[in-house]
């Protein structure tokens, strides 16, 4: 470095500059070179003839997926997660028993928010397993018979 600053008198803040910009360009050009490209030599015999093409090949990690696909896995991960709230809320209801329980101390509980509660327990009223009781203190939800038939069913809670 030292023949190169006693002979040509280059500003330190120059070769930063210059340095700093030959980094971005560098580093373009090693993902241009590690890119997904490659190329296979194909050969084809054709009325006597050898003809050879150059064919770009894209390596791909995994196959991709279409938009629908993609869609219809988020779909899919959107009911799993709506089914394992509902049980959830199930169980909650099963340990409370015949007290009820308001919609709001089930969210605290599961530390979700009170919507998708909320949803769950129009899902459980509309399939009659869950009963909503208006009261002074709120609308309290209460398991009904068919919803601790269910329970014990699937599971839930055991039978007494």
């Amino acid at each position: 470095m030292s023949f190169l600053t006693e002979t040509v008198a280059i500003p330190v803040w120059l070769l930063i500059l210059i340095i700093g910009g030959l980094i971005p360009l560098m580093m373009k050009l090693i993902k241009v070179f590690k890119s997904n490209k490659r190329e296979e030599i194909t050969k084809e015999e054709r009325d006597n003839r050898v003809l050879l093409k150059l064919r770009t090949l894209r390596k791909s990690a995994s196959p991709s997926k279409s938009a629908a696909e993609v869609a219809k896995e988020k779909n899919r991960d959107k009911a799993r997660d709506k089914k394992i709230e509902m049980v959830h809320v199930l169980k909650i209801m099963a340990v409370e028993g015949d007290k009820g329980v308001l919609l709001k101390a089930v969210a605290d509980r599961l530390n979700i928010g009170n919507s998708k509660v909320q949803e769950a327990m129009l899902q459980l009223s509309n399939k009659k397993l869950v009963e909503e009781v208006v009261g002074v203190s709120g609308t309290k939800y209460y398991l009904t018979e068919l919803g601790k038939n269910y329970c014990m069913k699937k599971g839930i809670i055991k039978a007494q």
